[in-house]
C-alpha cells in the first residue's frame, strides 16, 4: 500500500463488503495462450488498464443480467441461485484468457484489436480511450446484447445511441481533468457518477498504473488494483466452475485512494438497461449541472457530424494472427466544440434525431453531495 492509499475491510458494514465482493475482479494473468503475432504469454507490465477496462465492462453485465441488488449460493440448488450462478460463470468466461469464441472481451482478443484500432504492438501501455474504443470493437464485432458507446469529447449524441431502436448501452465517457492531478472543481462531479444507478464505474488510476473505482468514502475512492498477476483459469467442459476456480476473480478486501493522487485521465462508465434509463441519466446530470457541479458530459439529440463504426469483419477476424492485417481502423472524428439539445418529446424527429424528455424533480442525493 502506498501513501495516501488503505485498505478497509475492518469497520464496515457486511452488506457494502459483500457488495464489493461480488465485483468481477480482472488482473493480470500469465500461462495463457500466446498472443497472436506474439510470444507474449502474460499481461503483466503493460496490460493493466485493459484489466480495469474489463473490470467496467464486467460490472456493466452484471448490471445488465442482475441489476444492483444480487447473490447466490454456490452450493445451493435452488431453482435462483442455480439461474444466478450460470449467468455469473457465462459473464466470467468472457474474460477468460484465451481465443474461445464465448471470450469475447479476453486480453487476447483486446490486445489485437488494439494492434488494428490503436497501432500499439503487444506489449505497448494502453491508455484509458484506446481501450474503451477496444471494449467498442469487440462488442460490435460480436453483436454482443450489450451495446458499447464511446466519447471523447463529453458530448453523449442520442440518435447514435438509439439508431434503429434502443439497446441496452454502456456509455463510455472518456475525459481529461486537469494536466497533472485531477482539478478539484471535478472532485463533487467523480462522487455524484459514482452515485448514479446507471454508474459501471471508473476506469482512470495513479499516472501510468490503471486502477478501477466503484465507489467513494469522503474524499477517497474505493477501487480494485489489476496488478495482481495470477495463473490463467482454464476453462472447463460445461462451464463446470466450482466457487475456488473463480476465486480470483473476486477480492474481499478494497483499497481506497486520495482524489488528489489520480491522473486526470479516465472513463466513466454508465449502463443504460431501457430508454427510460438513458432519459434518467440525461437528466441527473442535467440536474447536477443546474446545482452547480462542473460536470464532465452533456447530451445532444443528434447524430455525431461524423462517426464511423469499428469494421463489419466478424468476431474471428481476430482470433488468429493471418487475419489482423489490412483490417479497416476505427476512426471517431468528434466536433470541435460541443453542442447541446433540447428536449421537447419523446419520439424520434424525421430528421432522424431522438428528442427525449424526462420528467424528472429534483432529489434529495444532488444537495447533499
Amino acid at each position: 500500500v502506498q501513501p495516501g492509499e488503505q485498505g478497509w475491510a475492518g469497520g464496515y458494514p457486511p452488506d457494502v463488503i459483500d457488495d464489493f465482493g461480488r465485483l468481477i475482479w480482472c488482473t493480470y494473468r500469465s500461462q495463457y495462450p500466446a498472443i497472436a503475432q506474439s510470444d507474449f504469454t502474460t499481461d503483466a507490465g503493460w496490460g493493466c488498464m485493459l484489466r480495469a477496462g474489463q473490470t467496467l465492462m464486467a460490472q456493466a453485465l452484471q448490471l445488465h443480467h442482475f441489476g444492483r441488488d444480487w447473490g447466490f449460493s454456490w452450493d445451493s440448488a435452488l431453482d435462483e441461485h442455480v439461474r444466478r450462478r450460470q449467468l455469473y460463470v457465462g459473464i466470467v468466461e468472457q474474460f477468460l484468457d484465451d481465443y474461445t469464441p464465448s471470450s469475447t472481451f479476453s486480453i487476447q482478443r483486446m490486445a489485437a484489436m488494439g494492434r488494428q484500432f490503436e497501432g500499439k504492438d503487444i506489449g505497448e501501455w494502453f491508455g484509458p480511450y484506446g481501450t474503451a474504443r477496444i471494449l467498442r470493437g469487440l462488442a460490435h464485432q460480436a453483436s454482443h446484447e450489450v451495446s458499447v458507446y464511446t466519447t471523447t469529447d463529453g458530448v453523449v449524441y442520442l440518435a447514435d445511441v438509439c439508431e434503429a431502436e434502443f439497446k441496452p448501452t454502456l456509455i463510455l465517457v472518456a475525459s481529461m481533468l486537469g494536466i497533472d492531478r485531477v482539478n478539484p472543481v471535478y472532485y463533487p462531479f467523480i462522487q455524484a457518477s459514482l452515485m448514479l444507478p446507471q454508474s459501471a464505474g471508473i476506469a482512470g488510476g495513479r499516472p501510468s498504473s490503471a486502477l478501477y473505482f466503484a465507489g467513494f468514502q469522503g474524499d477517497e475512492l474505493l477501487y480494485l488494483d489489476p496488478h495482481y498477476t495470477r495463473s490463467a483459469v482454464a476453462r472447463r467442459e460445461n462451464s463446470s466452475y466450482s466457487q475456488a476456480d473463480l476465486a480470483t476473480y473476486s477480492c474481499a478486501n478494497p483499497r481506497r485512494i486520495a482524489l488528489s493522487r489520480l491522473d486526470p485521465c479516465m472513463v466513466f462508465g454508465y449502463y443504460c438497461a431501457t430508454l427510460e434509463s438513458l432519459v434518467d441519466l440525461r437528466s441527473r446530470v442535467e440536474l447536477l449541472a443546474d446545482d452547480g457541479v462542473k460536470v464532465i458530459m452533456t447530451f445532444d439529440n443528434g447524430h455525431a457530424p461524423e462517426m464511423a463504426l469499428p469494421s463489419e469483419t466478424p468476431a474471428s477476424g481476430v482470433d488468429t494472427a493471418n487475419t489482423e492485417d489490412g483490417q479497416q481502423a476505427l476512426v471517431t472524428r468528434l466536433p470541435e466544440t460541443p453542442s447541446s439539445g433540447t428536449s421537447t418529446s419523446s419520439s424520434r424527429s424525421t430528421s432522424g434525431e431522438i428528442v427525449l424528455e424526462a420528467d424528472c424533480s429534483e432529489e434529495e442525493w444532488v444537495t447533499e453531495l
